[in-house]
């Protein structure tokens, strides 16, 4: 659910945010309810709305911090977006130096402390009586933000903690790669320890807690491994160009073909999902097996290949001298299938061949055998 946007940011809310809103709008609830004896339903869902809703707008203002510093070291910042376990910026490419990571990184947690120290600090500080429900507020939103901030400062990689160490290691090492796989693997040890403490506290402080914990750990290390591999596969491809990605069709089907001709001819002898289609000896689309699954068999030999095909320009274009990230970029973003990129020659005349993602899968495979 796209909400709005913020410096051409698009803020959007997943349907898993409502259980972050739920569970905490149900603990500030049901501390409301341990101070104020007799109190109604009413308040108490009065008391859970505004702390739910609170920390989500602290969890929206922790990752706007994140991405307005990145825009401000170049870096492009797509979407915000608010899901079951807090939020996350979607930034388009790593950072490009150990500093710039650091900043990033360590003003999010930063920006949840200074929220949840505010509220704190008014309460405290502040000599006046206040509405118990102003009380349980600016208590349980200061501890939650508090809580938050600390959280994300664990060196477990990718939370912003886990970047800090990533940070620190690139800076000493010189090798993003290595800080990354090291980051990592902390991440990991310490998802292991959650889920072990988890299971300990199913077992003295009921299933809920420590299945809570279990979630989160197994969460974590996931992220841990998908963010290694993430990093591992833009540094990967950003040292082959697309010219040695691509796949350059030596076979491709005239564009008068009958379907039922260019299944029992191309597809089924070489085995391939997509073809060019050539029309007087210039590529002028790509037929993919995803187009032909619609055809019904009884309509095979009445249909012509270059009235089935998809043009070019459907497709994403590169140059044969950009880089294989940039080809994986083009590919991430594609809505529709099949996910193809064209590449050209350098001065874009002619269609050099085409980047599928099979091709890249197959390429990152290789690149990790070299290691």
């Amino acid at each position: 659910m796209k909400l709005f946007k913020v410096k051409g940011i698009i803020i959007s809310l997943h349907l898993s945010t409502l259980l972050i809103i739920g569970l905490v709008g149900f603990y500030a609830a049901d501390y409301y309810a341990t101070m104020v004896y007799g109190s109604s339903i009413t308040e108490l869902i009065v008391v859970g709305l505004i702390n739910g809703l609170i920390i989500l707008f602290s969890i929206l203002i922790h990752e706007l911090t994140h991405s307005l510093i990145a825009q401000k070291y170049g870096l492009k910042v797509s979407e915000i977006e608010l899901y079951l376990f807090g939020g996350v910026s979607k930034i388009e490419q790593e950072p490009t130096t150990p500093k710039s990571e650091l900043v990033i990184s360590i003003f999010g947690p930063i920006s949840s402390l200074i929220i949840g120290g505010s509220f704190l600090a008014i309460l405290f500080l502040v000599p006046i009586k206040m509405l118990p429900i102003i009380t349980v507020t600016l208590f349980y939103s200061g501890i939650s933000n508090v809580g938050l901030g600390l959280f994300n400062l664990i060196p477990a990689y990718p939370v912003d903690g886990g970047r800090v160490l990533r940070a620190i290691l690139w800076q000493k090492r010189h090798d993003i790669l290595s800080a990354t796989k090291t980051a990592a693997r902390v991440g990991s040890f310490l998802a292991y320890g959650l889920m072990a403490y988890g299971f300990i506290s199913m077992l003295f402080y009921g299933i809920f807690s420590g299945l809570w914990l279990i979630i989160i750990a197994s969460f974590l290390n996931n992220q841990s491994r998908h963010a290694y591999l993430q990093t591992f596969n833009e540094i990967a491809l950003s040292k082959v160009s697309a010219r040695e990605l691509a796949r350059i069709s030596e076979v491709a089907i005239p564009f008068n073909t009958i379907l039922s001709e260019a299944i029992n001819k191309f597809f089924m002898v070489y085995k391939k999902t997509y073809f060019p289609v050539s029309k007087e000896g210039d590529i002028v689309g790509i037929i993919h097996m995803e187009d032909i699954k619609h055809i019904p068999y009884d309509q095979r030999n009445h249909t012509i290949v270059g009235y089935l095909m998809k043009n070019l320009t459907h497709f994403p274009m590169i140059s044969a001298n950009d880089t294989g990230k940039e080809a994986l970029n083009q590919l991430i973003k594609m809505k529709t299938r099949p996910h193809i990129i064209v590449v050209k020659n350098i001065d874009q005349a002619n269609t050099l061949g085409f980047i599928g993602e099979e091709d890249i899968v197959s390429s990152l495979e290789f690149l990790k055998s070299q290691i």
